[in-house]
Formats: C-alpha cells, sequence, structure tokens
C-alpha cells in the first residue's frame, strides 16, 4: 500500500530539515591551500583540500573563483568527496551569498560523490563543449581507452566501487547550474536518497561515448525500506541534452534524454538500453570514469530490489535529443505535473514514457512531441496508471478517461534554448482541470498549488 500524500511530502522534503550546526570552511580563488580554511581572508584554494578535512555538520563555503581540474591528474574529478556526515549532521557544500563561483572540469567528473549525508547548493558546473569539435569526439570514440576530456559528468554520485554497505546515500543537489558537460549532467549510479531540485540541467552529454542524459538514475541501491520517495527530482528546468557520438556498443545515437529513470530491476539479464534491444552489463573502470560497457553473458549483479519510490514533478524538459523524461526497466515512479516540449531531437523517442517498466503514475502532465514525433509508447509495461494529461495530437496508446487532447495555450514557448518556459494562460485547458490524486505543494517556481478549485496540469499553477 502507497503512503498517504501528506507522509510522502514530509519524506520528500526531510532533507533540508536534517543539517546540523558545525565548523564553516571557507575556500575562494584568492585562497591558499596552506591558509587555515577558516576565514574568507586565509581561505582554502581547492575544493579537494576542503573535501580532506570536512566532518559531519560542516559547512564549505565556496566564494568567487574558477576551480579546473587540477593539471598534475588532468583525467581526475576537480573534487572527490568520499567523507560522509550523519543523519543528524549532513555535510553542506554551497555558494557564499553574493558568490558566482564556477567550477570547470574537463577530467572525468565535476564533483563526485561516493560519501553520503551531502547537500550541494547553488553551485554552477559548466564543462568544455565549448572547445571541443565533434570531429574530436568522434576520433576518440575509436580509441580503446576512453579520454576523460570527451566524457565529463557535472556531478556523479557513485556507488559502483563501494562495497554493498556504503554506497552513497542522501544527497540533496538544489538550484545548481549543471550545463556543457560532454558526459552526462547529474549522475546517481548505485546510490539511494537523492534528491535534485530547482536546477538548471542543460546542453549536456554531446561527446561521450556512453549514452549520458540531462538527470539519470541507474541501478538504485537499496539504502532501507521505510515507505516514500527515496528519489524526488522536482522543479528542474532540463533542456537541450543530446548525444552526437553512437553509444559504442550499439553504434548508433541512443539517449540525450532530459530526466532519466533507468534500471532499478535486481536482475542483470536483458536490454539494457531505452531501444531494448541490446543487452549490456557494466564492468567497473580502473579509474574516476564510468564503468565500460560490454556485452556479457546473463549474470546476476549482486544488488537488492529498490522498493523505494521516485518522484519526477514539475520539471520543464524542452528540444532533448531523447525523450523528455522516461523510465527504463524501472518501478515505483510518481511522473507529476512536468511539462514536455519537443524532445526526441536527436534520436526520436516519444516525449514522455514508460518502457518495460511497473509501478508508474503517470499524471497532470502537459505532453507537447515535436512535429511528427509520438506523445508516448507502452513496451512490455506493467501497471502504467495515465491520466489527466494535456497534448496537442491525439495518441492511442493509453485510453484515459480524462486527458484533454487540445493545444495547452502556452504564454509563450519561448523557443530561446536557454530559458524555456512554457506558462500556460489563465484561460487555458490546464487551468483547474488535473487530478489531486498526488498533491504536489508548490509548482516549479515554488508558488503554492493549488490555487483553484484543482491544481492545474503542467509544470506552472495560475
Amino acid at each position: 500500500m502507497k503512503p498517504s500524500g501528506f507522509l510522502l511530502l514530509l519524506l520528500a522534503l526531510a532533507p533540508g530539515s536534517v543539517v546540523a550546526e558545525g565548523q564553516t570552511w571557507h575556500v575562494a580563488g584568492s585562497g591558499n591551500d596552506s591558509w587555515e580554511g577558516t576565514t574568507l581572508a586565509r581561505a582554502f584554494r581547492t575544493l579537494q583540500r576542503a573535501a580532506g578535512v570536512v566532518e559531519p555538520g560542516d559547512t564549505v563555503m565556496i566564494g568567487d573563483g574558477e576551480y579546473a581540474t587540477p593539471a598534475e591528474t588532468p583525467a581526475s574529478s576537480v573534487v572527490v568527496i568520499d567523507r560522509s556526515g550523519r543523519p543528524d549532521a549532513w555535510i553542506t557544500w554551497r555558494a557564499r551569498d553574493g558568490a558566482n563561483p564556477v567550477i570547470r572540469p574537463t577530467g572525468w567528473n565535476g564533483i563526485l560523490v561516493t560519501g553520503s549525508y551531502h547537500r550541494f547548493e547553488g553551485l554552477t558546473i559548466e564543462g568544455a563543449n565549448d572547445s571541443i569539435t565533434l570531429a574530436e569526439a568522434l576520433a576518440d570514440a575509436k580509441n580503446a581507452k576512453p579520454n576523460g576530456r570527451f566524457n565529463t559528468n557535472g556531478i556523479f554520485i557513485n556507488g559502483r566501487l563501494r562495497p554493498p554497505e556504503q554506497k552513497p546515500h542522501h544527497v540533496l543537489i538544489r538550484n545548481c547550474t549543471v550545463a556543457k558537460c560532454p558526459g552526462g549532467g547529474i549522475v546517481a549510479i548505485e546510490s539511494d536518497y537523492l534528491t535534485v531540485e530547482d536546477c538548471r540541467v542543460f546542453e549536456n552529454g554531446w561527446f561521450m561515448r556512453y549514452g549520458g542524459s540531462g538527470i539519470t538514475t541507474l541501478h538504485n541501491w537499496r539504502f532501507d525500506d521505510a515507505p516514500g520517495y527515496h528519489v524526488v527530482i522536482q522543479r528542474n528546468r532540463v533542456w537541450n541534452n543530446k548525444t552526437l557520438v553512437p553509444w559504442e556498443k550499439v553504434g548508433r545515437l541512443s539517449d540525450g534524454n532530459g530526466i532519466l529513470l533507468d534500471v532499478t530491476e535486481e536482475d542483470a539479464e536483458g536490454a539494457s538500453n531505452p531501444n531494448a534491444d541490446t543487452a549490456i552489463a557494466a564492468s567497473p573502470s580502473s579509474g574516476e570514469g564510468p564503468a565500460v560497457p560490454k556485452t556479457a553473458p546473463s549474470q546476476k549483479l549482486p544488488r537488492p530490489a529498490w522498493k523505494g519510490r521516485a518522484l519526477v514533478a514539475n520539471n520543464i524538459c524542452a528540444f532533448n535529443g531523447g525523450s523528455g523524461i522516461h523510465t527504463f526497466r524501472t518501478r515505483h515512479v510518481d511522473i507529476v505535473n512536468n511539462t514536455t516540449y519537443w524532445n526526441g531531437q536527436i534520436v526520436g523517442y516519444p516525449e514522455l514514457f514508460a518502457n518495460r517498466s511497473d509501478d508508474v503514475v503517470i499524471l497532470n502532465n502537459i505532453i507537447v512531441p515535436r512535429p511528427a514525433g509520438k506523445v508516448t509508447s507502452n513496451n512490455r509495461n506493467g501497471l502504467i496508471r495515465w491520466d489527466y494529461n494535456l497534448y496537442p495530437v491525439s495518441q492511442t496508446v493509453f485510453d484515459a478517461p480524462n486527458d484533454l487532447v487540445a493545444d495547452p495555450g502556452f504564454v509563450s514557448e519561448d523557443l530561446d534554448r536557454r530559458v524555456p518556459r512554457f506558462r500556460t494562460r489563465p484561460d487555458g485547458p490546464a487551468t483547474d482541470s488535473g487530478s489531486a490524486e498526488l498533491p504536489q505543494r508548490t509548482d516549479i517556481t515554488g508558488a503554492a498549488r493549488p490555487r483553484g478549485r484543482s491544481p492545474d496540469r503542467g509544470a506552472y499553477e495560475q
């Protein structure tokens, strides 16, 4: 039985309320790693220096400056965070008030997290897409050994090389910008209790050989069986993430989705890509980069069944190369009050869909496919609850009594890819026409929801 909406809401909000007071550390572009780091005037220079001293309950205040991949280890991450906080004493990493620190990775990752109980607030991670040509990336993809420069992830929560009892969990990413990374934007593999909210995630995944996306969870690793939402992805703007380099094991372009929840099944057998036509198993890499996918005989991953639930709500996903939002071989997901627009730009996926998934609720979404694109699909799914969605072209995949086939009536579609808005007119079909089955407290702007007799459909509440 699902927990009540009130309990789910409390669980979803819990990460923001469990950080205790501790030492404050300072990092700044004008700092020096030989200093104490306890004041702005004596700030550390690198994030890695701070990562080496933080304890549960500590806060790292990050000042103006650029934070780059170390020159002496060009294939590494800008910062590797392997220490953990505690349930009552999270470790906080945040931009100093009024500051605009920029993390500029050119190796495998910007921020690599293998510890637990961390939150990241107000940070900008900007990769090197603008300095890479497609010809360079295609040439590198032919090399046996991958180069991190073409596969850089923005924020990577990585549990693959951790033993079962030490997988990362309880990570909160809030109000961050993750952009222009050749690999994935925000990626979590073999982890649990992840919240990504109020972020801007765009122009990632272009040059990696592994089929990256904007926001991805893969192989969730069960921390506990507590009811409620273990994964929350809400109020994000996710656009123009795509792949331009073929995924090496299928020999063609794949993924490049806005938001992808990927493979919570504990069974490693069967298809492992969105087209459901290739069996892939992951083998750990020797470094900080992603595991190198390889075709393998049937085997069991030592991964317990993930019994938590995921919420994907109040997001805008537009102009991505793959889907706006989809699940693949994933269970227990609520996809509620999102707006997707003109996705599938590169690989032709439907706008919003579940694939080989079970127990997925798709409710109150505005779904606008690109010209000649598909609203959704239904391939080998179990229970899918689809209703109260709004789309401008008809679909026959799901027979939903409360769907609306109509122009959503956007005030502005804002075709400037950098600022997708998609607010609907107050007198449009989305207003007061949604379901209260899975109530959301706010819309994408933080405004209270609902304001009328019923919640609006899509990411905005009038």
